[in-house]
């Protein structure tokens, strides 16, 4: 499962030590709106992605979904470009339904 979304970083001192190559990828994470991501497994208390710039254990993130909305993590490590975050709050099985592929999580009503 791949889904496209959007990384902000809540804490401007999570970034930690990145080359100095002028990538707009670092000014793009700390904008409001964040960075483009690709969200690779996700579940109701944490999530993983690819992401090229290294983030410090504990650091504040704000995911974007298509349909479910944003989500605080922290980030639990990030590693060889595996970002891994857990929610601050569960996101619940509905609310993930709601992002475009993940249908299968949303309750689904009985027809008669």
């Amino acid at each position: 499962m791949r889904i496209a979304g959007r990384l902000a970083l809540q804490t401007p001192s999570g970034i930690g030590a990145a080359p100095c190559d002028g990538s707009r990828l670092k000014s793009d994470i700390l904008s409001f709106h964040g960075c483009d991501i690709l969200v690779s497994n996700i579940s109701e208390f944490g999530f993983e992605a690819k992401l090229s710039l290294p983030l410090k254990k504990g650091a504040l993130v704000r995911l974007r979904l298509p349909g479910a909305g944003a989500m605080l993590a922290t980030v639990a490590s990030c590693q060889k470009g595996l970002l891994k975050a857990e929610f601050v709050n569960p996101v619940s099985a509905a609310r993930l339904g709601k992002t475009l592929g993940m249908s299968r999580l949303a309750p689904q009503p009985a027809f008669a």
